[in-house]
């Protein structure tokens, strides 16, 4: 089942604009302030981020086009989040209707429940709207709820190694109790804190408009490692190291700091260590505009 909400255009029916006063929220923890703080955060990054930032370039073909992130005001920000909120929460009303409905006829007990997003959104974080090739919290470490069927008698556990969506084809397989299709990536979502797991890499791939940026990232023992491989947007010299527990913001670059460099050695050994084997030919990257 799926919900298209929260997404551009936000657009909550107008019966339901009350819910949330946009002048009560706060502006988000990773916002810098103005034009010119943004800036002073986005020059330590790869170049696309204040490329796009200013209006210079464009990455994805879901951004509307002649949208400049630094034009955006803080109200604006406000906004857009007041109606995020207001179409989670009719999502949320919504699931209750489905769960309840499922509970009247008898199906709870056996029943897996698994919500997630397929991607975050910048919300403000960063001075930035939207999404794409930029791989830190705000779009990565997105909400999810897997609730195991009652009968099958899963206890509560706080897992805190890392996870990801393609963990999710292995694991509805196994709930199922199905033989999974060999060419499934990773495996099943631990159920305890006792797991082998050690990383999540996510990655990205596409062209637009000419421009080429592929992004492979490692998430390992608190620490997000990007790769810039070479490309339009990139030399193949840029990329992006942080620090989540001194820095869960992730505004501090340590790419270039000499006193990590053999962490980053090590972290991008160990992703490409573990890199899925692509596809051979790739597929053609096509999009619709």
């Amino acid at each position: 089942m799926s919900f298209p909400d929260p997404h551009h255009p936000w657009d909550p029916p107008r019966s339901e604009l009350g819910r949330v006063d946009w002048r009560d929220l706060d502006l988000p923890a990773a916002y810098p302030g103005d034009r010119d703080c943004v800036i002073e955060v986005l020059k330590t990054k790869p170049r696309h981020w204040l490329d796009w930032y200013l209006g210079k370039t464009q990455f994805a073909y879901e951004v509307p086009c002649g949208f400049v992130p630094a034009e955006m005001t803080a109200d604006q920000i406000r906004e857009i989040n007041a109606m995020c909120h207001i179409e989670n929460e009719l999502i949320d009303e919504a699931l209750g209707r489905v769960l309840g409905h499922i509970d009247k006829r008898g199906w709870g007990d056996d029943l897996d429940v698994i919500y997630t997003a397929d991607h975050g959104e910048f919300q403000g974080d960063f001075g930035m709207m939207f999404k794409d090739p930029y791989h830190v919290d705000a779009l990565m470490r997105l909400p999810m709820i897997w609730r195991p069927a009652p009968s099958a008698s899963v206890p509560p556990e706080i897992i805190e190694q890392p996870v990801g969506h393609v963990d999710l084809a292995r694991t509805i397989a196994q709930a199922a109790g199905v033989t999974p299709d060999p060419r499934m990536q990773a495996a099943p979502l631990p159920t305890t804190s006792d797991n082998d797991r050690e990383r999540v890499i996510t990655e990205w791939d596409r062209g637009y408009d000419g421009q080429s940026i592929t992004l492979r990232t490692i998430c390992r023992d608190g620490f997000v490692c990007t790769v810039c491989e070479p490309g339009t947007a990139h030399d193949g010299h840029e990329g992006e190291l942080y620090d989540l527990a001194a820095d869960p913001r992730q505004f501090d670059n340590l790419w270039d700091d000499p006193a990590r460099a053999s962490l980053k050695s090590d972290l991008i050994a160990d992703l490409y260590d573990n890199l899925p084997v692509a596809r051979t030919p790739a597929l053609e990257q096509v999009a619709l505009v």
